[in-house]
This record gives structure tokens, sequence and C-alpha cells, in this order.
């Protein structure tokens, strides 16, 4: 067993070294916490044209993989820099929307933040994602009731069979319920 990157992994680990070196992170940063999304929106659009994102979303709908190494060799970099948004969110994301929104977020277009059973009603960024993926858990998970992106309500049922369940929304002020899995 090769518990060791690839020479194309580690490639993959340099060239957003390079690229976030080049970059004013700790400005993107401070902006962020202050409210201003513009300088991280622009890292973002450089990370996107990485295929960071893509890394994250299954070939047949505009993405690379998914590649679970890759993604985290590249969470390793991302983190080591400290940049800002919903990153980690928007790659989770994709295991869970429907295929009409993944090219979207391989491309880097779309953002997306969560809400999970039992993490509190609130997402991290709403403000500055575009998609609010809300997880809910039926009873027959061992868990009940349903979490709620804040500002956004709740709409979908659970499973009757037990299981996650979602629903996608626009950020708010952009529309929505775009889609609800139960």
């Amino acid at each position: 067993m090769r518990f060791l990157p690839t020479d194309e992994q580690s490639d993959l680990a340099r060239t957003l070294s390079a690229l976030l070196s080049a970059a004013d992170v700790p400005a993107a940063v401070r902006a962020w916490s202050a409210g201003d999304h513009g300088p991280g929106r622009a890292l973002w659009s450089k990370l996107a044209a990485t295929g960071l994102f893509a890394l994250a979303v299954p070939e047949e709908h505009g993405g690379l993989g998914p590649l679970p190494v890759e993604l985290a060799v590249s969470f390793i970099e991302l983190g080591r820099y400290g940049v800002p948004g919903p990153l980690v969110e928007t790659a989770a994301a994709a295991a869970l929307l429907p295929a009409k929104l993944l090219p979207a977020l391989a491309d880097g277009a779309t953002s997306a933040t969560l809400t999970l059973p039992g993490a509190g009603p609130y997402a991290l960024d709403p403000d500055a994602a575009s998609l609010i993926v809300t997880v809910t858990v039926t009873a027959g998970d061992g868990g009940a009731g349903a979490g709620a992106a804040y500002p956004v309500p709740v709409h979908g049922a659970a499973h009757a069979a037990g299981g996650a369940a979602y629903d996608v929304y626009a950020a708010p002020g952009h529309g929505g319920l775009l889609a609800s899995a139960d």
C-alpha cells in the first residue's frame, strides 16, 4: 500500500502553493471577515481555473472526479494558506446536488454552503454562497427533525423509510427552493 502522493498529486500541491503564495491571501481573509467578499471571490476564480472544484464533480457532469485524494491534497494547501470561503462545503455539496447543478459547481461559477443535522440552524457564509444545501435526518437514521440554513427555512419532508434528505436553495434574495430529495 502506498501512502505517498503520486508525482501528479505533488505537482497539484505545488501549483496551488505557488498560486496562493502569489495571491494576497491575508488581505482576502481580512476583507472576508469584514464582509467584503470581493478579494475572496477573485481568489475563488483563480482556484476554479486550476480545476479545484471539478475534482469533486463526476466527469459526466463536467468535473474531473470524484478524486478524493486530490481533493485532500488540495485542501491541505488551502488550509495551510487559510483561504476564506465555503470551499469544503462546496466540495461536499457535489455529493448531494442534482446533476443539473453540478457543471456550475465544477467550473467554480457556483459555491455552496451546508447545514447539517446536529450542527445548529446556521450555515457558514450563507451570504457568500450561491446555494444553501440543507440536509435533514429522519427518525430512521437515529435522529429526528430538520436543520435550516439561516435565514432560509426548510420545506422538505423527511424520508418515510429513513435516510438523509436535502433541499437546495438559491442564496437569499436570489430565488427559492431549487431541488429537493426526500
